[in-house]
């Protein structure tokens, strides 16, 4: 694969020398070539992954094997501008023995990897001392994604079509805001059970403040726009759209770090929907030596049955890896967990435990854990190994079920 690699890339620099040359534009070819690399780069990633579901009641257990294939090629015409264009493809390898949304295999449990061709990214970019600009289709990623992320996570990443701008407005204090015109979700590139892209007209805006050296907020706002759909109701389109604006604050102390975080929510635009929810979070981590144990309580709030909400978000990095509360629960949740990580030498690891409950009510819905493996055996080259099992408690059966899933991903970056 490598040496397939190579001759792309010598394929590539010999055409564009050829170019400059017969132009006439070139000097020396040495130089040329220099020029060339400069300007070009081309790098490709290859990641393999084995998803297995055994969801209580389904009719058969999930295997997903699945191939993501990606091709990245960025330029740097000029001082200060760049661009990227960037190809992702999905393929099965094997049986397609899961629901991907897209494949009507429905008695399968969901596997969201459905397989497609995606332009990923294409984008062209300035920046300038402490200002950068970026239009196009990009990644955007806010913090720990709890609110706005790429959900690289699954096989096609969720990427946005929009304008950033980002300002260092001085040593301590920094500024980013986004116009987004259209989601490109992880269930494309085709529309399945779920749209494939939110289209509307959607602002984030998020800042970054150190008072101190101890001490670091975020305030944030976000509004999320989303259009009516006529193939999809109301659920999967417009009741998504929100307005919401909150704050992230930590404070350092050594070893340990407090984390907190709170947050307003309420409908917006055509959404059919009438709430006002709040979210919050509590967390404390202390590290000694390679160790780092964290503690937490997460609330996601409801309000008139409908729960406080978080679609631009990685989701499978809260609320427990099983996936069980992608959407929130009608009466909130509240999410307390326990999490030890470390390492040692190239392999990284992760334990969380989790209890979950009904913010509305004294309602349990269950309790989770999850583990993860991952070794770093050279720069090119990475496995990964993550379980998780959730156990519904008996009075959440009728709305949640036993699950287990495990994960086997193997990844290639080349060059």
């Amino acid at each position: 694969m490598m040496m397939m690699l190579r001759s792309v890339l010598q394929r590539w620099r010999v055409l564009i020398l050829t170019l400059l040359v017969c132009s006439g534009r070139s000097g020396a070819l040495v130089a040329a070539e220099s020029r060339v690399a400069d300007a070009l780069s081309l790098a490709a990633d290859f990641r393999y992954r084995a998803e297995s579901v055994d969801l209580s009641g389904a009719a058969e257990d999930a295997l997903a094997s699945t191939l993501r294939s990606r091709l990245t090629l960025t330029g740097k015409p000029a001082t200060g501008w760049s661009w990227v264009v960037e190809v992702d493809d999905v393929r099965v390898i094997g049986a397609e023995r899961y629901n991907s949304t897209g494949n009507g295999q429905t008695h399968y449990p969901i596997v969201a990897d459905p397989e497609g061709t995606d332009l990923n990214r294409a984008a062209l970019a300035w920046h300038h001392t402490d200002v950068s600009l970026r239009a196009g289709r990009q990644r955007i990623v806010h913090g720990s994604e709890r609110f706005v992320g790429g959900v690289a996570w699954r096989q096609n990443e969720q990427t946005y079509d929009g304008l950033r701008g980002q300002w260092q407005l001085s040593e301590t204090a920094s500024l980013d805001m986004s116009y987004v015109g259209a989601v490109r979700r992880i269930f494309g590139p085709d529309d399945g059970a779920q749209p494939a892209s939110w289209d509307g007209d959607s602002l984030f805006l998020r800042a970054v403040w150190q008072p101190t050296d101890d001490i670091e907020l975020r305030p944030f706002a976000y509004r999320l726009d989303v259009n009516a759909d006529a193939d999809f109701g109301p659920a999967l389109t417009v009741d998504n759209s929100t307005d919401t604006v909150g704050i992230e604050a930590d404070w350092s102390v050594g070893p340990l770090t407090l984390r907190g975080a709170y947050a307003r929510q309420w409908e917006h635009g055509d959404s059919t929907l009438d709430y006002a929810a709040n979210y919050s979070l509590a967390q404390g981590i202390y590290r000694f030596g390679a160790v780092q144990v964290e503690i937490a309580r997460e609330v996601l709030g409801s309000d008139s049955n409908t729960g406080f909400r978080t679609p631009l978000a990685t989701l499978h990095k809260f609320q427990g890896w099983a996936d069980v509360f992608l959407t929130t629960p009608a009466d909130g949740i509240e999410d307390t967990s326990l999490a030890f990580q470390g390492s040692v030498e190239d392999l990284t690891w992760r334990v969380v435990g989790h209890r979950f409950e009904a913010d509305r009510g004294d309602a349990g819905y269950g309790h989770e854990f999850d583990l993860d493996v991952s070794w770093q055996m050279n720069e090119r080259l990475s496995f990964q190994f993550r379980f998780a099992v959730f156990d519904a408690d008996s009075a959440a059966a009728r709305q949640y079920r036993d699950v287990r899933k495990a994960w086997f991903i193997a990844r290639l970056a080349l060059p």
